[in-house]
């Protein structure tokens, strides 16, 4: 995979990698919070090398720094646009301009978002472990408030140490194998603790409001983890009713809210399912 940085309209510099065909259409893959590309690394090999694959790195996470500004969901959105316009401006004219995108937990809110607003740019959604807007929920809003509170006081140690609990079934539900639950630990520890601060404010921030989900008409799958206590089975069944879509379904894997940690054949599988319905 080559390594790449762009600096967007908005200020915001963002690593990427890339791999697979550099001319192919653009299969764009979005982390969640204490991701980064790393979170894709296993699916890379899993999937379809003809397209253009790219992980980015979301601001304060892997490889892109802290943004000067305080971020907001709309700003991550116009991000992507313009990463999307950069990768496409140095592919052959007669491409297609349609992508497909790859979100998991945070991931898949910015990629609603895109959706939504560019209908016509978007070939496919994957969502996995689906985030939607909370800041007008009262308790979800105070416990991101308190993450953010608690990873500025204590470091990204005391964030990983709650992701390895919050991201995996409950024990007394399903044992899981230590090294995956290391996986994530070590993921969130890399991350910069003002950046995951950051973040978690701007999850639950005025300007994160649902996007206009009947606007998006794209084949979308949703993937949700049997035993997710962060994104309930619940709320992807709850999306695909939302989702203007004809072609919009919901695959459960045996996991919490790493399905691509727990079950990365799984998640493959679906997602090449996806990208065989969809010519562009």
């Amino acid at each position: 995979m080559t390594s790449n940085v762009i600096e967007t309209g908005n200020g915001t510099t963002l690593h990427y990698l890339q791999s697979g065909n550099s001319q192919g259409p653009l299969l764009i893959c979005l982390h969640g919070l204490g991701g980064s590309t790393n979170t894709f690394t296993p699916l890379v090999p899993r999937l379809t090398q003809s397209y253009n694959i790219v992980l980015v790195d979301f601001p304060g996470f892997g490889k892109s720094p802290v943004p000067a500004q305080r971020p907001t969901v709309p700003g991550y959105v116009s991000d992507l646009h313009d990463v999307i316009a950069s990768l496409q401006a140095v592919q052959a004219q007669d491409k297609s301009k349609k992508v497909i995108i790859v979100g998991h937990s945070l991931g898949t809110a910015i990629a609603l978002h895109f959706a939504s607003e560019n209908p016509s740019l978007v070939a496919g959604l994957v969502l996995i472990g689906s985030a939607r807007s909370a800041s007008h929920i009262a308790a979800v809003r105070r416990r991101m408030l308190e993450m953010a509170a608690n990873t500025r006081k204590m470091g990204t140690t005391w964030a990983a140490e709650l992701a390895m609990k919050s991201n995996f079934p409950p024990m007394d539900k399903r044992q899981v194998d230590e090294s995956l639950r290391k996986e994530v630990y070590d993921a969130v520890v890399a991350s910069d603790p003002e950046g995951y601060a950051l973040t978690c404010e701007m999850m639950v921030d005025e300007s994160h409001k649902d996007p206009d989900y009947s606007k998006i008409k794209c084949p979308t799958l949703l993937i949700a983890g049997d035993l997710d206590m962060i994104s309930p089975v619940q709320r992807s069944q709850d999306l695909i009713h939302l989702i203007g879509s004809d072609a919009c379904w919901l695959e459960i894997v045996k996991a919490g809210h790493q399905p691509i940690v727990e079950e990365p054949e799984a998640v493959a599988t679906a997602i090449e399912k996806l990208i065989g319905k969809i010519d562009i």
